[in-house]
């Protein structure tokens, strides 16, 4: 299965169930919208900007962000503020970690991804079943280490997103994640 139709199969999976929505939207700051205003918030973060890779947008953030496929494989995060990075190597990573995570942004602004201690000390056990069974139903990881491992790994990955100016009025996009 392809990343697009396991994305397709997990939106679907999440929008069944309320309890799942109700704890990506609250704890992890994700949400589902339908696809035309996922394009209308990417066209207004990347007006007068290109990026290295082709957007797909899928989910959204609670201030303008989005979460988009790049290259129809790994994913990234662009927000409003003007920074953007790659999250995860693939569907499945992104979701093992932002279950496990929260809010993502908090690992690039307050530095939890630089050892692995910092990490565990914001690291979200599973206690939910809904969670368990949503982990279940699409092999996500649980192993903190692990998590840990695949999303050093997807913030370092060369090249990194970026979201560069095409205009002199407006700024390239900086990393969200940095060591």
């Amino acid at each position: 299965m392809n990343n697009n139709d396991l994305l397709k199969n997990i939106i679907e999976y999440i929008k069944d169930n309320e309890e799942l929505l109700d704890y990506l939207s609250g704890e992890c700051d994700l949400d589902f919208e339908d696809d035309e205003e996922l394009a209308d918030d990417l066209s207004f973060l990347t007006e007068n900007a290109k990026s290295n890779y082709k957007l797909e947008p899928f989910a959204c953030d609670g201030e303008g962000g989005i979460y988009a496929l790049l290259d129809g494989e790994m994913v990234g995060m662009i927000d409003s503020e003007g920074q953007s990075g790659i999250v995860a190597k693939n569907i499945r990573d992104f979701f093992s970690i932002i279950i496990h995570c929260g809010y993502l942004k908090d690992f690039g602004k307050f530095g939890w991804l630089e050892d692995h201690d910092e990490f565990s000390e914001h690291f979200i056990e599973i206690e939910e079943d809904f969670l368990e069974d949503f982990s279940e139903e699409f092999q996500l990881e649980t192993d903190p280490q692990k998590i840990f491992q695949m999303f050093r790994e997807a913030v370092q990955t060369q090249p990194q997103l970026k979201i560069t100016a095409t205009s002199e009025d407006y700024d390239d996009y900086q990393q969200i994640f940095e060591f």
